[in-house]
């Protein structure tokens, strides 16, 4: 239940990290951080948007495809603090917050 609102938050930082690198009055618009960290969050958006469909993923990559989200939204909001992009850091962290408590908490299936 809780990986959708992640993917809701990463969607944010999308919105976020666009508006930073694409909007001239940002102070960071057209600089390679920028541009680095809306990579990183569509990045992240797409494989949370990848692991929320059962099966599109194996069982044998989830937990490298896990892994990579969590580097990601780490070193996206690393980039985005450096760029003193404080909204996005918040939408990283709280993306970030959200996935780590989707996989601690067991899904309805694991409790049948």
């Amino acid at each position: 239940m809780l990986l959708p609102i992640s993917f809701l938050f990463s969607l944010a930082g999308v919105g976020l990290a666009g508006a930073a690198a694409l909007r001239p009055d940002t102070g960071v618009d057209g600089t390679p951080g920028a541009f680095l960290a809306l990579a990183g969050a569509v990045a992240v958006t797409a494989l949370l948007g990848l692991l929320l469909v059962d099966g599109v993923i194996p069982a044998r990559m989830r937990g490298i495809a896990v892994g990579l989200v969590l580097l990601i939204m780490l070193l996206t909001g690393i980039a985005a603090w450096f760029l003193m992009q404080t909204l996005l850091v918040t939408a990283m962290a709280l993306s970030a917050a959200a996935f780590l408590a989707s996989r601690a908490v067991p899904s309805r299936e694991e409790l049948l």
